[in-house]
């Protein structure tokens, strides 16, 4: 009887074990879609059939909201937008660490990329049934609040010389997720999946054998202007038609300028950019369309595993070193 018994338990651990390991070796892929970060996220997954899986990479974004969003009051960056900032405040170190990014990529712009836009964005609503443009007397105001050299980063203490000042962290942070989420599936053993934060893509190895196809949107039209060839690289784009309005027949979309708090009007209507981690495609991308198209491609020239493609607004397209060898023909 004994030697049954034994027989039955190490059936039963051979039994979960396969049941554990077939979880991440199915063939149909696995998604699932929720509306967070104030945008559309679908992950999925080629090689696992996991759900618990898929839940947990939600409940990361759900986490990261919650430090990250400018928006949303429970959120640890509004609070530190909306307290008093005439002495330095103990952030988190997780949040210190993505303003740090953002820093880095606002010095590296020399400003025209600039996180401390906040105040800026809040006097433009992109999302409005019937937007209009703000009182010129409110874009001169918040301008004034404008400054990222203003703020000091001392490990997680943070100061602002200007009080006003409101971080906004639109252009690093979901890339930020979409890394945290891909090494949380490689932690748990899978290999090929896709990680989509409203068109910040960032794949995780191959699909299944093969590369994954990832398509640049026509600016001017619904359907794709060319298509790539991924392999465990990300793909992120910012362009003028994600966001924008008509007002009296002038054009006018989210990727703000600084120093005039109006858009950027440089001929371009996309920056897309190919990378190793999402965090760096989501920051160039908008850096690169600030800085114009002759700056931002001598710009991603002189980055190691960076590559680009920028569309003007001519639907012109115009390539990095190396961004061809991307393109499927």
């Amino acid at each position: 009887m004994k030697g049954n018994d034994m027989k039955k338990r190490w059936f039963i651990k051979i039994l979960i074990i396969l049941i554990i390991f077939c979880g991440c070796t199915n063939k149909q892929p696995l998604s699932q879609t929720q509306l967070l970060l104030d945008t559309q996220v679908t992950i999925t997954l080629y090689d696992c059939a996991s759900s618990n899986i898929l839940d947990e990479c939600f409940a990361i974004c759900k986490d990261y909201e919650l430090l990250f969003s400018r928006t949303n009051p429970k959120s640890e960056l509004y609070q530190l937008n909306h307290q008093d900032k005439t002495k330095p405040i103990k952030i988190s170190k997780e949040l210190a660490k993505v303003i740090n990014i953002g820093l880095e990529y606002s010095k590296l712009s020399n400003g025209t990329f600039d996180i401390t836009v906040g105040q800026l964005i809040d006097l433009w609503d992109f999302k409005a049934d019937t937007p209009k443009l703000p009182e010129t007397s409110a874009i001169a105001g918040a301008l004034t609040s404008i400054g990222y050299r203003g703020i000091t980063l001392n490990d997680s203490t943070i100061s602002f010389s200007n009080p006003n000042t409101i971080i906004d962290l639109g252009a690093v942070a979901k890339g930020y997720i979409a890394d945290k989420i891909k090494e949380y599936l490689i932690e748990q053993g899978v290999d090929s999946a896709i990680i989509n934060l409203g068109g910040n893509v960032l794949c995780v190895g191959k699909k299944n054998s093969d590369d994954f196809t990832i398509g640049i949107t026509d600016p001017k039209g619904s359907s794709d202007i060319l298509k790539l060839k991924i392999n465990d690289q990300s793909v992120v784009t910012s362009g003028i038609y994600q966001r924008y309005f008509e007002v009296e027949g002038k054009y006018y979309h989210h990727i703000l300028n600084p120093k005039t708090g109006y858009s950027y009007d440089n001929g371009l209507a996309s920056v897309t950019i190919i990378s190793n981690h999402s965090v760096d495609g989501d920051a160039l991308s908008t850096v690169c369309f600030t800085l114009g198209k002759e700056q931002g491609l001598a710009l991603v020239n002189q980055l190691a595993g960076i590559e680009a493609v920028f569309i003007d607004t001519n639907n012109a397209l115009y390539y990095s070193d190396h961004a061809k060898d991307y393109v499927i023909q």
